[in-house]
Protein backbone atom coordinates (compact mmCIF):
# COMPACT_ATOMS: atom_id res chain seq x y z
CA UNK A 1 0.00 0.00 0.00
CA UNK A 2 1.35 3.39 -0.93
CA UNK A 3 2.00 6.04 1.67
CA UNK A 4 -0.63 8.30 0.11
CA UNK A 5 -3.25 5.55 0.24
CA UNK A 6 -2.34 4.73 3.86
CA UNK A 7 -2.71 8.41 4.78
CA UNK A 8 -6.14 8.55 3.10
CA UNK A 9 -7.19 5.43 5.01
CA UNK A 10 -5.97 6.94 8.29
CA UNK A 11 -7.95 10.12 7.62
CA UNK A 12 -11.06 8.04 6.88
CA UNK A 13 -10.59 6.12 10.13
CA UNK A 14 -10.18 9.35 12.12
CA UNK A 15 -13.30 10.82 10.51
CA UNK A 16 -15.22 7.57 11.06
CA UNK A 17 -14.14 7.54 14.71
CA UNK A 18 -15.10 11.18 15.23
CA UNK A 19 -18.46 10.56 13.56
CA UNK A 20 -19.08 7.56 15.78
CA UNK A 21 -18.25 9.57 18.90
CA UNK A 22 -20.61 12.35 17.80
CA UNK A 23 -23.39 9.83 17.26
CA UNK A 24 -22.77 8.33 20.70
CA UNK A 25 -22.90 11.80 22.27
CA UNK A 26 -26.12 12.54 20.36
CA UNK A 27 -27.71 9.31 21.58
CA UNK A 28 -26.61 9.93 25.16
CA UNK A 29 -27.98 13.48 25.19
CA UNK A 30 -31.20 12.34 23.52
CA UNK A 31 -31.80 9.60 26.09
CA UNK A 32 -30.88 11.91 28.98
CA UNK A 33 -33.21 14.58 27.62
CA UNK A 34 -36.18 12.22 27.31
CA UNK A 35 -35.72 10.25 30.53
CA UNK A 36 -34.38 12.88 32.94
CA UNK A 37 -34.07 16.50 31.81
CA UNK A 38 -37.47 16.96 30.18
CA UNK A 39 -39.52 15.28 32.95
CA UNK A 40 -37.70 17.33 35.62
CA UNK A 41 -38.29 20.56 33.67
CA UNK A 42 -41.95 19.70 33.01
CA UNK A 43 -42.72 18.88 36.65
CA UNK A 44 -40.22 20.95 38.64
CA UNK A 45 -41.87 20.42 42.01
CA UNK A 46 -41.16 16.68 42.05
CA UNK A 47 -38.07 14.45 41.98
CA UNK A 48 -37.49 12.08 39.11
CA UNK A 49 -38.59 8.96 41.04
CA UNK A 50 -41.76 10.83 42.11
CA UNK A 51 -42.48 11.78 38.51
CA UNK A 52 -42.14 8.19 37.32
CA UNK A 53 -44.24 6.91 40.23
CA UNK A 54 -46.99 9.54 39.85
CA UNK A 55 -47.17 9.02 36.09
CA UNK A 56 -47.61 5.27 36.59
CA UNK A 57 -50.24 5.92 39.28
CA UNK A 58 -52.15 8.15 36.82
CA UNK A 59 -52.06 5.23 34.33
CA UNK A 60 -49.52 7.14 32.19
CA UNK A 61 -46.36 5.03 32.62
CA UNK A 62 -43.33 6.11 30.66
CA UNK A 63 -42.67 4.03 27.54
CA UNK A 64 -38.96 3.67 28.19
CA UNK A 65 -38.65 0.95 25.56
CA UNK A 66 -38.84 3.54 22.78
CA UNK A 67 -35.88 5.39 24.25
CA UNK A 68 -33.96 2.14 24.67
CA UNK A 69 -34.64 1.33 21.00
CA UNK A 70 -33.44 4.82 20.01
CA UNK A 71 -30.24 4.31 22.01
CA UNK A 72 -29.55 0.76 20.82
CA UNK A 73 -30.12 1.62 17.16
CA UNK A 74 -27.98 4.75 17.49
CA UNK A 75 -25.13 2.84 19.12
CA UNK A 76 -25.38 0.05 16.51
CA UNK A 77 -25.23 2.57 13.65
CA UNK A 78 -22.31 4.31 15.32
CA UNK A 79 -20.36 1.08 15.68
CA UNK A 80 -21.30 0.08 12.14
CA UNK A 81 -19.97 3.37 10.80
CA UNK A 82 -16.70 2.84 12.63
CA UNK A 83 -16.38 -0.75 11.42
CA UNK A 84 -16.97 0.33 7.84
CA UNK A 85 -14.20 2.91 8.18
CA UNK A 86 -11.85 0.34 9.73
CA UNK A 87 -12.52 -2.74 7.65
CA UNK A 88 -13.54 -1.48 4.25
CA UNK A 89 -11.00 1.30 4.11
CA UNK A 90 -13.66 3.78 3.12
CA UNK A 91 -12.68 7.17 1.77
CA UNK A 92 -12.93 10.13 4.10
CA UNK A 93 -15.96 11.33 2.12
CA UNK A 94 -17.75 8.02 2.64
CA UNK A 95 -16.95 8.01 6.36
CA UNK A 96 -18.11 11.59 6.75
CA UNK A 97 -21.28 11.00 4.73
CA UNK A 98 -22.21 7.96 6.88
CA UNK A 99 -21.71 9.93 10.09
CA UNK A 100 -23.65 12.93 8.79
CA UNK A 101 -26.48 10.71 7.58
CA UNK A 102 -26.81 9.01 10.96
CA UNK A 103 -26.79 12.38 12.76
CA UNK A 104 -29.33 13.82 10.33
CA UNK A 105 -31.68 10.88 10.93
CA UNK A 106 -31.26 11.37 14.66
CA UNK A 107 -33.89 14.15 14.73
CA UNK A 108 -36.83 12.04 13.55
CA UNK A 109 -35.61 9.12 15.66
CA UNK A 110 -35.38 11.35 18.72
CA UNK A 111 -38.90 12.69 18.11
CA UNK A 112 -40.18 9.14 17.69
CA UNK A 113 -38.54 8.07 20.98
CA UNK A 114 -39.62 11.14 22.97
CA UNK A 115 -43.24 11.39 21.84
CA UNK A 116 -44.78 8.69 24.10
CA UNK A 117 -43.07 9.97 27.24
CA UNK A 118 -43.94 13.56 26.34
CA UNK A 119 -47.58 12.54 26.03
CA UNK A 120 -47.43 10.67 29.35
CA UNK A 121 -46.09 13.84 30.99
CA UNK A 122 -48.78 15.94 29.35
CA UNK A 123 -51.63 13.62 30.27
CA UNK A 124 -50.35 12.68 33.71
CA UNK A 125 -49.44 16.16 34.93
CA UNK A 126 -51.61 18.51 32.90
CA UNK A 127 -48.75 20.11 30.96
CA UNK A 128 -48.06 20.40 27.28
CA UNK A 129 -46.37 17.44 25.62
CA UNK A 130 -43.62 19.58 24.12
CA UNK A 131 -40.04 20.11 25.15
CA UNK A 132 -39.71 21.72 28.56
CA UNK A 133 -35.96 21.74 29.12
CA UNK A 134 -34.84 23.05 25.74
CA UNK A 135 -32.02 20.53 25.25
CA UNK A 136 -33.76 18.93 22.30
CA UNK A 137 -32.92 22.13 20.40
CA UNK A 138 -29.26 21.09 20.49
CA UNK A 139 -30.17 17.76 18.90
CA UNK A 140 -32.23 19.39 16.17
CA UNK A 141 -29.45 21.91 15.41
CA UNK A 142 -26.90 19.09 15.14
CA UNK A 143 -29.21 17.16 12.80
CA UNK A 144 -29.76 20.30 10.70
CA UNK A 145 -26.02 20.94 10.46
CA UNK A 146 -25.47 17.30 9.46
CA UNK A 147 -28.04 17.76 6.68
CA UNK A 148 -26.23 20.86 5.44
CA UNK A 149 -22.89 19.05 5.59
CA UNK A 150 -24.32 16.18 3.54
CA UNK A 151 -25.61 18.69 1.03
CA UNK A 152 -22.16 20.29 0.82
CA UNK A 153 -20.53 16.88 0.31
CA UNK A 154 -22.96 16.16 -2.53
CA UNK A 155 -22.26 19.52 -4.18
CA UNK A 156 -18.51 19.01 -3.79
CA UNK A 157 -18.76 15.53 -5.35
CA UNK A 158 -20.74 16.94 -8.25
CA UNK A 159 -18.21 19.70 -8.82
CA UNK A 160 -15.34 17.20 -8.68
CA UNK A 161 -17.08 14.99 -11.22
CA UNK A 162 -17.76 17.94 -13.52
CA UNK A 163 -14.15 19.12 -13.26
CA UNK A 164 -12.89 15.62 -14.04
CA UNK A 165 -15.22 15.43 -17.05
CA UNK A 166 -14.04 18.80 -18.35
CA UNK A 167 -10.42 17.76 -17.80
CA UNK A 168 -10.92 14.56 -19.82
CA UNK A 169 -12.59 16.48 -22.63
CA UNK A 170 -9.68 18.93 -22.72
CA UNK A 171 -7.18 16.08 -22.76
CA UNK A 172 -8.97 14.45 -25.71
CA UNK A 173 -9.24 17.77 -27.53
CA UNK A 174 -5.56 18.54 -26.92
CA UNK A 175 -4.48 15.10 -28.16
CA UNK A 176 -6.67 15.49 -31.25
CA UNK A 177 -5.09 18.89 -31.91
CA UNK A 178 -1.58 17.56 -31.54
CA UNK A 179 -2.27 14.73 -34.01
CA UNK A 180 -3.59 17.14 -36.65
Amino acid sequence: MSIEKAQRSAVAIVIGSAGSLLVLAYVALGALQVLVLNPLAAVPDRTLPEIYRDAAAANEPFAVGWVVAFAVIGVALSVGNLLIALRRRATWRESAACGFLILMLGAPAYFWASFPIGMSIADGFGTSGGDHSGWSGVLFVVSGCAFLALLLLAVEAGLRKAARSVGIRRLVADSAHSEA
